[in-house]
């Protein structure tokens, strides 16, 4: 029996090799397309594979290599009773917080602001806050935003987080479920979409929530582009409410080079660079994965289907 990497981030080749190295004894396949994929008992995939399903037969277990799973959840043709595990570390990426701390502070210390001054030649100097006086909130408190969150928190920031159920963390503001998310947004003078895409969270960037949110207030976005509803963003800018917002997803990939986003003053685009996939850190969970599945022991990082996520 063996596994098949079926879709990868970049070129195949940077992954089956850091793949074979942290389970040598395993038989990696790269050949999605082959006639014959009887033998494939686990599938690694980076995105949806249309018509892949239905030539696996022996498929027990799907290892997603994105920490988006929204792709492979949307496909009609995944198999319902097959498990997805996600092959993220367990404790978060510290390159996605080491970003979002580098956002936080920008908008913290007034950069998008000053910057513009600059392009205009106006010297002016507004007060600088404490990072204790500053008020940070994290939508979302999952495995990515957790080590986010607690930086920005170690940092001084008063941090808060808005989660589907309760969650405790020391020195973290928690509010939660529909009736917490109007609070929550209230105290935010920075707000960080760490969330994933579900129907329940898609446009939750809109009019009525920035309308929650306090005048020039700051919004980072590195959830996904389906989060933000486009028109909605660049009315709150215009209009003042908003005043800056920092975008590292979007609708379309690449953003189309006549997107208002690209020249409006009030936000700064970054090209999905939060973090860049390394085979090396993914491939020891996809191994342990699999050899518990070989073990017949319980599998982690299941993703609930019925969540979303």
């Amino acid at each position: 029996m063996s596994v098949l990497l079926a879709s990868t981030v970049g070129p195949a080749d940077r992954w089956i090799g850091a793949l074979r190295e942290a389970l040598p004894g395993e038989e990696f396949r790269t050949d999605a397309d082959a006639d014959n994929l009887e033998d494939v008992e686990i599938a690694l995939l980076a995105k949806k594979a249309p018509g892949l399903y239905a030539r696996l037969p022996s498929l027990r277990l799907i290892i997603a290599l994105q920490a988006g799973i929204d792709s492979l959840l949307e496909d009609p043709e995944l198999p319902r009773d097959i498990p997805i595990a996600r092959a993220g570390r367990p404790e978060g990426d510290r390159m996605i917080a080491e970003y979002v701390l580098l956002h936080v502070l920008r908008h913290h210390r007034n950069m998008p602001y000053f910057l513009a001054n600059q392009r205009a030649g106006i010297w002016d100097k507004p007060d600088v806050l404490d990072a204790g006086e500053r008020r940070v909130g994290f939508l979302g408190l999952g495995n990515i935003a957790m080590p986010c969150a607690t930086l920005v928190r170690d940092v001084g920031f008063q941090v808060a987080a808005w989660t589907r159920n309760p969650k405790a963390v020391p020195g973290i503001d928690n509010f939660h479920g529909a009736e917490g998310l109007a609070p929550f947004l209230a105290r935010c003078e920075i707000v960080v979409n760490v969330l994933p895409l579900t129907q329940v969270t898609e446009n939750i960037l809109s009019a009525r929530t920035f309308a929650m949110l306090p005048k020039g207030a700051a919004v980072i976005n590195i959830g996904r582009g389906q989060h933000v509803v486009d028109d909605d963003l660049i009315a709150a800018l215009d209009s003042g409410h908003l005043a800056a917002a920092t975008l590292d997803v979007y609708r379309t990939e690449p953003l189309p080079t006549k997107h208002p986003f690209w020249t409006h003053p009030g936000i700064t685009m970054m090209p999905h660079t939060a973090r860049k996939s390394r085979p090396e850190h993914v491939a020891p969970q996809v191994a342990d994965n699999i050899r518990r599945l070989r073990a017949g022991d319980p599998l982690l990082q299941l993703v609930d289907r019925s969540a979303g996520y």
